[in-house]
């Protein structure tokens, strides 16, 4: 529930860049930015450790209630601060220079640019996994081995040119691709309960989860909290949005609840598909295209091939929503003087950063080549949620600012962000005692600490701040 207040009407400094995104390119926005690596990967890590069908359905539940407590977090902050950037200008206003830079600096890094390179990888795996044996027969050893990261490669570069054409063409690519997305896992979720050979009966072998498996959930939910990222999408475009104080909780909460209800339909399905017994005794690679594994269990081996080819297309969307919202943490934190100059650049004509659009597309192209999929995917997961966090806190001192205009509350507060704050520390804390996934993680919050010493150099004093010329 929302309330009104009617004696906020302080307008808010406005940015260069024009409001020309309706409802349902923030919505649309939204669903791309959550649906992608961690639905298509994460239930397969699950259902093998654990072997639990309800502990599996319970833990993606939990990632929706957590995903609904920052979604409506985020709504009453995007509308208080209806500006591009979302995360770093919240924590920024929140906490002062130094944080909004070490929360720009580690949402640019970790939570865009890394899930970038792990989608594209991701996307590439399925593209090619049907033509493996003709690429390994026909291809130098090397060029084979890695042919995935050539195509990740592409798909990256590619989509940030895209996106650096103009508004028209990132909303006409963010639509078709995120279409395509849904109808591929909506298909999967209907064929396969309606003609699909699996069985009712694997739902059996869900119980209340034993000792030894809470740990494996609580690394779960930190994947699953991956899968969920992305709830703040719209965020981003909060300066370019049309009517933010309406548009973006509608946009925000629609989005949460569309992807929430997908992904447990789905999760039914792949328990449906997949005996628990079975997953138990496979290799940890043999069980992260989950997705495609549950198609080769539903339909065969040949419809595998052609759906893997079509989750690989699926997954442009996410790769578009981070190439889209990413660079404009990027151009927010540069107008700042946090960032080098050049990111704040509009291009003169399509009026886009088209040189944050760059920069994060030769990133994500460096982090694709510097590790396994497993491994990108520990690194942006323990980092994005530490820094989904820190956004979420910065409600807090926020609330007590009388100066920013109060359109949306959002309701049972403090409740909503206690509880995210409560399964992030939990998650990450188990995540880091885990010796498989140590060094990524510590990885991770490496990238998060550099950030402090940069900021106490590349940020103005709290209190100033310089705008860099919109051109």
């Amino acid at each position: 529930m929302t309330s009104q207040d009617p004696t906020s009407h302080t307008s808010l400094p406005t940015d260069s860049v024009p409001r020309r995104f309706g409802y349902w390119t923030g919505h649309i926005v939204v669903v791309a930015s959550m649906i992608g690596a961690g639905i298509l990967t994460t239930s397969g890590f699950t259902l093998r450790d654990t072997g639990n069908p309800a502990a599996l359905l319970g833990l993606w539940l939990l990632g929706g209630v957590m995903a609904w407590a920052g979604a409506v977090t985020v709504a009453e902050l995007a509308t208080r601060l209806p500006r591009v950037g979302g995360d770093y200008v919240f924590v920024r206003e929140g906490f002062g220079n130094a944080a909004g830079f070490v929360a720009g600096w580690a949402t640019f890094v970790i939570g865009f640019i890394a899930p970038t390179a792990v989608v594209a990888r991701l996307a590439a795996s399925y593209l090619t996994s049907p033509f493996t044996e003709i690429l390994h027969a026909n291809l130098p050893p090397i060029i084979a081995t890695h042919f995935a990261q050539v195509v990740a490669t592409l798909i990256v570069l590619t989509v940030a040119v895209t996106h650096s054409l103009g508004h028209r063409q990132s909303s006409r690519l963010q639509i078709a691709a995120t279409i395509v997305k849904i109808t591929v896992l909506s298909l999967l979720v209907v064929a396969g309960l309606t003609y699909g050979e699996g069985s009712w009966s694997h739902l059996a072998a869900g119980a209340w989860p034993s000792p030894e498996q809470w740990p494996a959930l609580a690394v779960g939910l930190i994947y699953v909290g991956y899968a969920y990222a992305g709830w703040n999408g719209a965020a981003y475009l909060g300066g370019e949005i049309r009517d933010p104080a309406r548009l973006l909780p509608l946009c925000l909460l629609g989005g949460t609840i569309t992807v929430t209800l997908l992904y447990l339909a789905v999760n039914v399905t792949y328990i449906y598909a997949l005996d628990p017994a079975m997953m138990r005794t496979l290799s940890p690679g043999q069980v992260e295209r989950v997705a495609e594994l549950a198609i080769q269990h539903l339909f065969g081996p040949s419809v595998a091939n052609v759906a893997a080819v079509m989750f690989g297309l699926s997954l442009l969307a996410s790769v578009s929503a981070y190439v889209l919202t990413g660079p404009r943490v990027a151009y927010a934190m540069a107008r700042d003087r946090a960032f080098p100059v050049w990111a704040g650049r509009l291009h003169p004509r399509r009026q886009v950063p088209a040189m944050a659009i760059g920069f994060h597309g030769l990133a994500a192209t460096v982090l694709i080549w510097s590790g396994t999929f497993l491994e990108l995917l520990d690194y942006a997961s323990v980092g994005l949620a530490l820094a989904s966090g820190l956004t979420v806190a910065s409600v807090f001192p926020l609330r007590r600012r009388a100066d920013l205009p109060h359109p949306y509350r959002l309701p049972s507060y403090p409740l909503p962000p206690l509880l995210y704050l409560i399964l992030v520390g939990w998650t990450v804390g188990y995540t880091i005692t885990q010796p498989d996934r140590r060094i990524p993680a510590l990885l991770s919050l490496a990238t998060l600490a550099i950030a402090i010493p940069l900021s106490r150099w590349m940020t103005p004093p709290d209190g100033e701040r310089a705008s860099v010329s919109p051109m």
